[in-house]
């Protein structure tokens, strides 16, 4: 639910039972891209593009500065016009993350979990690894890990100069991003970001072949307080227009329209937020680790036994509110021409409070110009 913004809690917010929005649903298979750049081996000489990408987002704001982690968990399809078995995938972070492998099912049943939501009864109520022997040199791109993640190899990098990334990934055996990518690689490398840099192997994609890849879970700090971050620059790299389908949990709703720092102002619109029933304990969130507890979940609690599973091992006994949203048809040159990538924050009720994370001298600052302080 809303935030209050000068005492940064939870408010009372006189809200209808349910707020939902008319925005088409996204197929399992539509189309939709927007964390990374793929990268197909060096001698492929067909096109490899996201066909399919979504994004489940866990996160903990912070009242300390640098304090909020975030579990960004990735997943994506991606179709070639030639026959290729390893590629790689390149996701920028704010800090060096962890990763870990989960579950397919938790896209399919977040799908299914949004479906039923939104319906009118409730309207209203690794193998082959990376290769570990011709890194570019140590000063110009620091390798900070590598490890084996299911069937992905992963290398968390920092490039310390223009052009490393570039030289590192074609040692590595993948074609490279260009020279002409500058302007987003730069982008990254001032402000210190890290590319995780995962090579999918044993992938045995036939020519004109899907393949849906078992998704990633990143966790990480954001380097801020109160913001929530998502990958989107990169992805101007492309060159077909794109779609994004993004599950947030968190503890109070998202910014949509209240001030300048909303979603719908980056083109994004909701498709199902979780609201409070007479039932519920008022902006209490809802107990998605144990679903069969809470009146709001338990007739659903069927639907989500990896969604279940996932919060009973990251975050047992903590509350949220599932926000869904969805972009359609985001052109590449336009999201490459942004000043940052995408920032979500909380509902704060007072249209004037200015994020934390979004004033000057603030991790997402970049994209808001002459904001004013508290």
């Amino acid at each position: 639910m809303p935030r209050n913004n000068l005492a940064r809690r939870v408010v009372l917010a006189a809200v209808a039972l349910a707020l939902t929005c008319a925005a088409p649903v996204l197929s399992r298979r539509t189309s939709v891209s927007a964390d990374g750049r793929v990268m197909p081996p060096r001698d492929y000489n067909g096109s490899l593009e996201e066909l399919a990408q979504e994004a489940l987002i866990i996160f903990h704001d912070s009242d300390r500065p640098g304090g909020a982690v975030e579990d960004l968990i990735l997943k994506i399809s991606v179709q070639s016009t030639g026959e290729v078995r390893n590629f790689g995938w390149v996701v920028p972070f704010p800090q060096e993350p962890t990763v870990a492998k989960e579950d397919q099912a938790l896209f399919k049943e977040l799908f299914d979990y949004v479906a039923a939501r939104t319906r009118p009864a409730f309207k209203n109520s690794g193998r082959g690894g990376l290769e570990a022997g011709a890194p570019a040199q140590a000063d110009d791109v620091t390798v900070l890990s590598r490890k084996i993640v299911g069937t992905y190899d992963v290398a968390i990098v920092r490039e310390n100069v223009a052009g490393s990334l570039d030289q590192w990934l074609a040692k590595e055996g993948f074609q490279t991003m260009g020279r002409d990518a500058e302007d987003v690689i730069g982008f990254y490398r001032r402000k210190g970001y890290v590319f995780a840099c995962i090579k999918v192997s044993d992938t045995a994609m036939a020519e004109e072949r899907t393949v849906d890849l078992h998704p990633l879970r990143f966790t990480f700090r954001t380097g801020g307080c109160d913001g929530i971050y998502f990958p989107m620059k990169m992805t101007g790299l492309q060159r077909q227009p794109f779609d994004v389908n993004l599950y947030v949990f968190y503890q109070a709703w998202l910014n949509d329209r209240i001030s300048r720092h909303g979603y719908v102002h980056r083109g994004f619109s909701l498709k199902h937020r979780d609201w409070d029933t007479p039932q519920c304990q008022p902006n209490g969130g809802k107990a998605f680790s144990a679903p069969d507890t809470d009146v709001y979940l338990r007739g659903l609690a069927h639907r989500i036994p990896a969604v279940t599973k996932l919060f009973q091992t990251l975050h047992p006994g903590s509350r949220y509110y599932l926000t869904n949203i969805q972009a359609r048809g985001l052109r590449p040159a336009d999201v490459r021409q942004w000043a940052d990538d995408l920032w979500l924050f909380p509902y704060y009720s007072d249209a004037a409070f200015v994020p934390v994370d979004a004033r000057a001298g603030g991790v997402a600052s970049a994209a808001y110009v002459a904001q004013l302080s508290r």
